[in-house]
């Protein structure tokens, strides 16, 4: 997996997208400018007790279930990224720096440091896909599409 995919979570002008599920196994996809890479590990803070995602993300640490990010650059390349929640701090020094941090730059609580390690990343954007599904499924592509590629000298 390359770092430059997860790297693009320090990038303030990109979107992130953390999608959790929830008891049923409905997504619960929210915006969150909180995630960040640091050192292999991809953190997320979370400001409020009793989030739904908060409660979601407990629950793919208690049983062991990937969340996926979603990067959406303002180029509007897109990407996907697997991570598995490894470790939610609730206190402690690591914990103590990152809530200092929230309250200095959001005027904020902190109620859970997410870390997670990343599983997996893929290029979600249009061009790559549409290239992908080409070379795979050819057969695919509508009949008007082909008869008018075939007009052309």
């Amino acid at each position: 997996m390359g770092n430059e995919i997860l790297e693009l979570l320090n990038d303030a002008a990109s979107v992130k997208i953390l999608v959790t599920v929830d008891e049923q196994g409905l997504p619960h996809p929210v915006v969150k400018s909180s995630l960040r890479y640091s050192e292999g590990n991809i953190i997320y803070l979370e400001y409020l007790e009793s989030s739904r995602t908060n409660r979601y993300m407990t629950r793919s640490l208690w049983f062991e279930k990937d969340v996926v990010i979603l990067i959406v650059r303002p180029d509007e390349k897109s990407f996907a990224v697997a991570a598995h929640p490894t470790r939610a701090l609730v206190c402690g020094k690591e914990f103590q720096r990152y809530y200092e941090e929230a309250q200095r730059e959001r005027d904020l609580d902190l109620a859970t440091v997410w870390i997670m390690k990343p599983v997996a990343a893929s290029d979600q954007s249009l061009g790559t896909r549409v290239a992908e599904e080409t070379a795979r499924r050819a057969y695919f592509t509508h009949l008007d599409r082909l008869a008018k590629h075939e007009e052309t000298p």
